[in-house]
């Protein structure tokens, strides 16, 4: 059964080892970003975008200066964690959303990428923008999106990857005219 459910990013001093969810998102992320988008970036890209996953890698993630602004959300299968996604209000971004590759066109990420939506209309967001990789294209396309053109993505080696700016608005029609919000 699929749950999705607040990320545990910290171990309290009470809980075991697996307490965190850390390992398992970046496995997603590496198992991710090095499975489907082979086809659509070079191999230097896809290293930059998900090194592999380290210690280091873990702690760095943790310690991510970004994460007190972030929403970050699991989806979990058999007490494993099957994808993520990040929401960041702030900016009304989504920052990811990813599955494992073995899992994908199941309803795995729509079901977190509504759980975002949902979150970001609970605070009060009228739209949301992302930058979807290339491959991510067709998925956000399919449920509501709009490109916008495309784009540079700095990656945290420095380089850059291509990607395609999208939004979407959460409010209908009717109420962004009413709300003075112009498409």
């Amino acid at each position: 059964m699929l749950i999705i459910r607040k990320a545990r990013e910290v171990k309290e001093e009470s809980e075991g080892e697996e307490a965190s969810d850390i390992r398992g998102i970046l496995d997603v992320h590496y198992a991710a970003v090095h499975g489907e988008p082979i086809d659509y970036y070079d191999e230097d890209v896809l290293d930059d975008w998900s090194p592999l996953v380290t210690d280091e890698r873990i702690a760095n993630f943790a310690q991510r200066p970004q994460r007190q602004e972030e929403v970050v959300r699991v989806a979990e299968m058999d007490n494993a964690v099957v994808g993520f996604g990040i929401l960041v209000p702030r900016l009304s971004e989504i920052r990811a959303c990813y599955v494992l590759p073995r899992l994908a066109r199941q309803g795995i990420g729509l079901a977190l990428l509504s759980e975002l939506e949902r979150l970001a209309g609970q605070a009060g967001l009228d739209w949301l923008n992302l930058n979807a990789a290339l491959n991510a294209e067709p998925f956000y396309l399919a449920n509501g999106y709009v490109a916008d053109g495309l784009g540079k993505q700095l990656l945290p080696g420095g380089r850059e990857m291509s990607c395609v700016r999208m939004y979407k608005f959460l409010v209908s029609e009717s109420s962004k005219w009413s709300r003075g919000i112009l498409p």
